[in-house]
């Protein structure tokens, strides 16, 4: 360099002014940008340790710990009150421990809820309670006039009656809008299928169990669970160590706690009055079970929600939760490249957004995958999502994948520091979960080392697509029965708006009524048992429309017990079916085959042109097992066991006697489909009332109108040859 700069003081005259400076400048700027390679990105220099801020921690006497987090940008300070212990079982009283938080600041021993409530208002602040603690923040020079209040709130809550009242009386409205909200719903239905009921993450609040929840069961609550030595103060914003100290110990130190903890019995259990014996929350749920297709029917819903759940062992301080969170962001944690978002909205336009999520938990974490479809796309989603899942654990992510996860958790951690509630956050997980101290400094370095075999183990490890339960919101007419094939079982289990198996709504019969009444009375409905002995031959034939094709339905009877039934298209036979009284043969488009075993006796118990009069000859046995509501009718329920072993439901309306419905579980090489079967538009012909129209869904709707039956017109014998 010093060789070229003599060359040109050489060649520059000192008369030269203004233009040697310009030749100097221009040489020098082409020298620079000579030495520039502009075709690579530069290196990227070693990760930041990161300055979070700092705490300061301390504890009271009475067992309280401090943490204070100074930040003098605004005159602003807040503080967290955390009551940290292990979660327990609510029981036949589940939602208590919400109304806890709702109810803590509706009352004190010097306060009604509105002087509180006049109290935040005139002090411009914020105060909310929950079920293990409060928050509460104002202007600096509000605050402590702020925490008297918060220490009155902590230390004689009253629950007052009035407000207990009014506080469920709120409750149980929300918990009659949850059935119309298909997404809280699957939240809610989502979790009893993650962790289970028998885990405290998976109970279900209702308004059976609300009802019975009573104003004594919060005061448990709270004298056993509000104690000085489980408690957690976090001081945020324009406040000093010292200050917030002293402020903590003139107010706090003195308080013991209300209740009296309890010694355990025998049998290490601890008894509460007003709650009963307390279960904590015990082993955490494993996900072992089979894939299981899982489903809650909303009847006329125009769209799906999914969501794919699993319960994962993945603590706040496991070394490979920052792989997990990689992992997630990957495959659907919130980047609009995510291999969901990719999948299902990009390639597909099943969706506006699918997304997943892994979270840590030091009882129990769990994973989600979700998305809302449209109905008819609804198991193609779920072949999608189940696809991604188990992609990305059976092949490496690409380096382009971890790259732009990790820049994006780096950015949002970087955002989260601007909020002073960040450092407090921070330094209370710090203490709650056990974490090194600087487990958040060194966030950036340890990001920076998770790499594409850390991703890939974190996949092996957390992810269970084998154990996945798959959970649908939906219409189940539209939808349920296509997603049989994709559980390992080949059925779908439905279940209620609680995340309880379904069952229906039943009231009892009356005292005395059997099946063989209900039957009786049936019979008579139709025509009674001297018509319908009259009938030798019966031919009944059903037009319908079926996935856009135009179908006949021929069913051909003799007495005493043959059957002819085909299905065709014009011209085209779809499928066929004989029995002759002994033998019986299927044909289709696949050919024609002899019926044996199982699939002789279907045909067999076909053959019989009024079954409701032969159960006892079928060797049925038929139980009469409530009433229930059936689009507005009131109708018997009979549950019928086959003598091969399958059951179905009959549903017969209470007033006019008729069959109104048929369920069953029918297996199939695909999967066990629900098959429902409504009649109506009972007419007589010569004497016996039969439907006109019969609806079945299957998969499929089919809707059969009758075109033609004929009661006792001769049929030619041929009709029942088996060939």
């Amino acid at each position: 360099m010093n060789q070229h700069m003599s060359f040109i003081r050489s060649q520059i005259s000192p008369n030269s002014g203004r233009w040697s400076a310009l030749v100097v400048t221009l040489f020098l700027s082409s020298l620079m940008h000579a030495q520039i390679n502009r075709s690579k990105p530069p290196v990227p220099g070693p990760p930041p340790t990161v300055q979070v801020g700092t705490s300061k921690n301390s504890t009271l006497p009475n067992g309280m710990r401090v943490i204070v987090v100074e930040n003098h940008k605004l005159p602003m300070v807040s503080l967290q009150i955390r009551f940290d212990h292990p979660p327990i079982m609510q029981g036949d009283i589940v939602g208590y421990q919400d109304l806890v938080g709702e109810l803590l600041t509706s009352g004190t021993a010097r306060r009604t809820k509105e002087q509180i409530d006049e109290s935040v208002d005139r002090l411009g602040a914020q105060l909310s309670g929950a079920s293990d603690g409060l928050f509460a923040s104002s202007l600096k020079k509000n605050f402590k006039e702020l925490m008297q209040l918060v220490y009155e709130v902590v230390t004689t809550p009253t629950f007052p009656g009035a407000e207990f009242e009014k506080a469920k009386t709120r409750t149980a409205s929300g918990l009659k809008s949850r059935v119309d909200d298909p997404d809280q719903i699957a939240e809610v239905v989502g979790r009893a299928l993650t962790f289970g009921k028998g885990h405290p993450y998976g109970e279900v609040a209702t308004e059976a169990s609300l009802a019975k929840v009573k104003r004594e069961n919060l005061v448990a609550y709270y004298e056993r669970f509000f104690r000085p030595e489980y408690a957690y103060l976090v001081f945020v914003g324009d406040i000093k160590e010292n200050e917030a100290k002293d402020l903590a110990y003139a107010l706090f130190n003195n308080w013991k706690g209300t209740g009296t903890l309890q010694a355990v019995d025998a049998n290490g259990v601890e008894t509460v009055k007003g709650l009963g014996p307390l279960r904590f929350v015990g082993q955490a749920p494993v996900a072992i079970g089979p894939r299981t297709m899982a489903f809650v029917d909303r009847p006329g819903s125009a769209q799906s929600v999914i969501k794919a759940v699993f319960p994962v062992d993945l603590k706040p301080n496991d070394p490979g939760a920052l792989s997990a969170q990689v992992l997630n962001t990957i495959l659907g944690g919130g980047v609009f490249n995510a291999r969901l978002m990719q999948n299902l909205r990009e390639a597909r336009a099943f969706t506006y957004g699918a997304y997943s999520s892994i979270e840590v938990d030091p009882y129990c974490g769990s994973f989600m995958a979700g998305c809302s479809v449209r109905n008819e796309v609804t198991d193609s989603a779920v072949t999608e999502l189940m696809f991604e899942i188990e992609e990305i654990c059976n092949k490496p992510v690409t380096q382009e994948e971890l790259t732009l996860a990790k820049n994006y958790m780096a950015g949002n951690f970087a955002r989260s520091l601007e909020d002073p509630r960040t450092i407090a956050r921070f330094s209370l997980n710090t203490q709650l979960y056990d974490l090194r101290a600087d487990h958040y400094a060194t966030y950036l370095k340890r990001l920076d080392t998770v790499s594409i075999e850390g991703v890939q183990a974190a996949a092996k490890r957390l992810l269970k697509p084998e154990n996945t339960t798959v959970l649908v919101v939906g219409d189940k007419e539209q939808v349920a029965n296509k997603l049989a094939p994709l559980s390992f079982s080949r059925t779908v289990v439905y279940y209620d708006v609680n995340g309880d198996i379904y069952r229906e709504k039943a009231e009892l019969p009356p005292a005395g009524m059997t099946a063989k009444d209900v039957m009786g009375a049936y019979v008579n409905a139709i025509g009674g048992v001297g018509a319908i002995s009259k009938v030798k031959t019966l031919r009944k034939e059903y037009t319908a429309n079926m996935q856009g094709m135009s179908v006949t339905l021929l069913e051909q009877y003799a007495s005493p017990v043959k059957y002819a039934m085909s299905l065709g298209n014009g011209p085209m036979v779809l499928q066929q079916i004989v029995y002759d009284g002994v033998r019986g043969t299927k044909s289709g488009m696949e050919g024609k085959k002899e019926l044996v075993d199982m699939d002789l006796e279907d045909a067999r118990q076909s053959a019989y042109m009024f079954p409701e009069l032969f159960y006892g000859e079928l060797d049925y046995k038929a139980t009469l097992n409530g009433i229930v509501d059936i689009e507005g009718r009131k109708c018997y329920r009979i549950f019928v066991q086959k003598s091969s072993g399958g059951v179905f439901t009959e549903y017969y309306d209470k007033e006019t006697g008729l069959k109104t419905r048929r369920t069953e579980i029918q297996p199939s090489e695909e999967g066990n489909f629900s098959v429902t079967t409504d009649f109506s538009d009972y007419q007589a012909v010569d004497g016996i009332r039969i439907p006109h129209v019969i609806h079945q869904n299957a998969g499929m709707d089919m809707h059969f109108t009758v075109t033609s039956i004929e009661v006792n017109k001769p049929i030619p014998a041929t009709v029942f040859i088996v060939k």
